[in-house]
Formats: structure tokens, sequence, C-alpha cells
């Protein structure tokens, strides 16, 4: 099988120093693993434009998407996840739950070590804590 890489766009909702995690629902690979919202970017999007539109597909929120933050690349079985995060300005909407069984912010301090954080996630979270403290 051919492995190939996947581009996905994820989202840092920061508000009172928590960060927002969303929890894969049973019906996803990787379920009950915690993630950051987002998702793969389409032919002829921007990252920006992707994650606006991940953002209203599995939270139905209109986000305002801000600057890059950071990313990482990860190899997986299939191949490798490019994650590219984004800082969300602003959103309208109440969160609710899509393709994901739980939320939870968590302090940024303890993100890198929240318990079954997706492995392409943790060296972001990571990152985050230089760039938003």
């Amino acid at each position: 099988m051919e492995k190939v890489t996947k581009e996905v766009m994820g989202a840092v909702f920061y508000k009172d120093g928590r960060i927002l995690v969303m929890r894969r629902a049973p019906f996803l690979s990787w379920a009950g693993w915690w993630e950051f919202p987002g998702g793969k970017r389409e032919k002829g999007e921007s990252n920006e434009q992707c994650l606006a539109r991940e953002l209203r597909e599995e939270l139905e929120v209109e986000a305002e998407i801000g600057e890059f933050l950071t990313e990482n690349s990860h190899g997986y079985d299939f191949g490798t996840v490019h994650l590219s995060v984004y800082r969300v300005k602003s959103w309208t909407g109440d969160i609710r739950l899509n393709v994901h069984d739980a939320l939870h912010w968590v302090p940024l301090k303890e993100l890198a070590d929240f318990p079954q954080l997706l492995p392409a996630d943790i060296p972001v979270a990571r990152a985050l804590e230089n760039i938003l403290d």
C-alpha cells in the first residue's frame, strides 16, 4: 500500500489559559483519543478556508481564523499527517459534538501531558506553551 501525506489543519481555541480538545468518537479511527478540532484540507482550499469549513461541519461554529502558530509532521501506519495549527480569534455559535463524543478545556501547561492526546498533537502542545505563554 502506498503511503500518503494528509494535510491537516488544527484549531487552537484559547480562552482563560485553557485550550479546547475534542475526543474522537467510537466510529472514528483512533477512537477515544483527544485532538485539536479541525480536519483535512480539500483540493483548492487555503489552510484558513479548510479550518473554517471543518469547524462549521464538526462544531457548528463560525470561526474567524487568526495567525499560524506552529506545525508538526507525524508518521502513522497509513502515512504522514502534516498538522498546521492556527489560532481561532473569535467564534459564534454554541459548540456541538458532530464527530466527537466529548470536549475538554485543558490548561495550557497540562496539554502536552493530557492522557491520550494524539501523537501528532503532542509536539504542537509543547510548542504552544512557548508561543501562547
